[in-house]
């Protein structure tokens, strides 16, 4: 269920034209794009095909039925990330994409039903207010009623369930035993992963699994974390372009430094990883032995992330040949002497990808020379 009234923008002069929608003029939600070409929220395109039949802005004919859903992952991603204040608890800093969840989980203010009322309690009120007034509740949940009623929500999502387990299971069974799985751009959800984990992983037993540009944020990555759990055959995971609640990178790092699996190379490119996120991969290299691939382009890590990255590949990590820190704007000539000393002292390191990060001249050319002292070694700039 959407909540997207009960939200507004932070620093919404800060938000990209690029993303408003031009009839409501807010950022997109559920962006439709027309055949030509034009993007609008879902809501705000279909109210307007009531009453016309030529695009807001061009003003060409177009048809209700031409829509297509916006399949552009950067522009999905930087939607999702932007920052709302909930206008019930007046909370900020909530990502949009995490609003639903906020209101219907968190949201102290939002008004709620005793978990009883198909038992004829009445009680409404703020969420806040709940656990005290569920100690007096003289009403059970144990009812025929309630259980019929229950029995009848859970039919229908078993329904939907099966149905987006059957895809999963068709488009994996497609693959040989031990080979290359990809699942990009299939809008997994986190609540599919269940499904990836026991066909792909457990049945499948496959070497490589790709779930890029897809919809995965949280408990997902906890299930696949928790698979990796003394797997042998999965070498390489791709889960760029998803992206990924800090909390779950944090999780995943966790399981990572039990070194209890044989996963080589770790893609987490475009995933929203920031300095906190660069801190449990670098905790996770002081012990992992067996990663020695790591895509970290195109995310938000800057000098502390690569300070401590650093600092796990001089004074423990042995085995991480290959580091991918392309396109982190963050990272800038004040990271300079971490790059210089770990180059200098990891043993390791085969190939630093440092390409569009925010280096100067003079940088790069000291980064070379360092290099260049190196048997063996690649530094991309």
């Amino acid at each position: 269920m959407s909540h997207i009234n009960d939200y507004e923008y932070e620093n919404e002069l800060s938000i990209d034209p690029k993303l408003l929608c031009a009839i409501c003029l807010n950022p997109f939600t559920e962006p439709k794009i027309t055949s030509c070409e034009h993007i609008f929220c879902d809501y705000c395109i279909k109210l307007w095909y009531k009453s016309k039949t030529t695009c807001p802005l061009c003003r060409q004919p177009t048809k209700k039925k031409h829509l297509k859903s916006v399949k552009n992952s950067t522009m999905l991603n930087t939607l999702n990330r932007l920052h709302v204040q909930c206008l019930l608890c007046e909370q900020t800093g909530i990502e949009r994409k995490d609003f639903d969840d906020h209101i219907d989980n968190e949201c102290l203010k939002v008004i709620v039903s005793c978990s009883n009322r198909d038992t004829k309690c009445l009680w409404r009120g703020k969420r806040e207010d709940l656990a005290r007034h569920r100690m007096t509740c003289l009403h059970k949940s144990s009812s025929l009623g309630f259980i019929h009623h229950h029995n009848k929500e859970k039919k229908l999502q078993s329904n939907i369930i099966n149905s987006d387990r059957l895809k999963i299971e068709n488009l994996i069974n497609q693959y040989p035993m031990n080979s290359e799985i990809t699942l990009r751009n299939q809008q997994i959800t986190d609540a599919d992963i269940s499904y990836v984990v026991q066909y792909a992983i457990i049945d499948k037993q496959c070497k490589v699994l790709d779930l890029g540009n897809n919809q995965i944020i949280s408990h997902g990555i906890i299930q696949l974390a928790d698979s990796l759990r003394n797997n042998k055959t999965l070498k390489m995971l791709s889960l760029h372009q998803n992206s990924l609640s800090q909390k779950s990178i944090q999780y995943l790092a966790d399981r990572l430094a039990l070194n209890k699996s044989n996963l080589k190379w770790l893609d987490l490119e475009s995933t929203d990883l920031n300095n906190h996120g660069a801190e449990y991969l670098a905790t996770m290299l002081k012990t992992n032995q067996s990663i020695t691939g790591l895509w970290l382009s195109n995310n938000k890590i800057g000098c502390r992330g690569v300070k401590m990255l650093a600092s796990a590949l001089i004074s423990s990590n042995t085995t991480l040949k290959y580091l991918d820190l392309e396109n982190n704007q963050r990272i800038n000539d004040s990271c300079l002497d971490y790059f210089v000393n770990m180059m200098k002292e990891n043993r390791s390191l085969k190939t630093i990808d440092l390409s569009h990060c925010q280096l100067s001249i003079t940088s790069k050319a000291k980064l070379r020379s360092v290099a260049h002292t190196k048997q063996d070694f690649r530094l991309v700039l």
